[in-house]
């Protein structure tokens, strides 16, 4: 079996869309052994909750940077002995440490907000972070003067968590 821990920024509504999957034996030989959020009270922790999966915080807010906090991530994934690390629109973005320490099996949903659209790339991260895999893209038009949770929420809508459980299987086909 293998472990995942996934790190969350956000609400975590990727995420239920990953637990759903897992419920349902989408992606065998697989689970979701813990969740990290990156903010204090974050909506993923009550998600992991109902789901049975242990939840942590490591707070991006309480860390003077973005080393310290990368330090600190990569620490809590490590003593909780994950096999594959998940991000799920992390911000601030790890540095490279986090990718080092898990080369080849750090699997990304990255959120990245475009002139006129938003989108979501599910990657498999290089030792430098950098994208050594697409495993596939959505994307929804920008509309003037909608709120950050209703894009988000449109964005998850039109594939968004559907895409990272899709990434992870092809992981998966690909790990063993």
């Amino acid at each position: 079996m293998v472990k995942a821990a996934a790190v969350v920024t956000g609400d975590g509504s990727e995420l239920q869309s990953l637990i759903d999957g897992l419920f349902f034996g989408e992606i065998p030989d697989f689970t979701v052994s813990a969740v990290v959020a990156t903010e204090r009270g974050s909506r993923a922790l009550a998600r992991s909750e109902s789901a049975g999966i242990p939840g942590y915080e490591v707070d991006a807010a309480i860390f003077p940077n973005a080393a310290t906090f990368t330090r600190a991530l990569t620490a809590k994934l490590l003593d909780l002995d994950a096999d594959i690390a998940i991000l799920v629109g992390v911000e601030p973005e790890p540095e490279e440490g986090l990718y080092r320490a898990f080369a080849g099996r750090c699997v990304c949903l990255r959120i990245a907000r475009g002139a006129d659209t938003v989108s979501a790339a599910a990657v498999l991260a290089d030792a430098d972070g950098s994208e050594a895999r697409r495993f596939g893209r959505v994307s929804v038009p920008a509309v003037p003067d909608e709120s950050a949770a209703a894009l988000h929420r449109r964005l998850t809508e039109n594939g968004a968590g559907q895409l990272l459980s899709d990434a992870l299987k092809q992981f998966m086909r690909d790990f063993h």
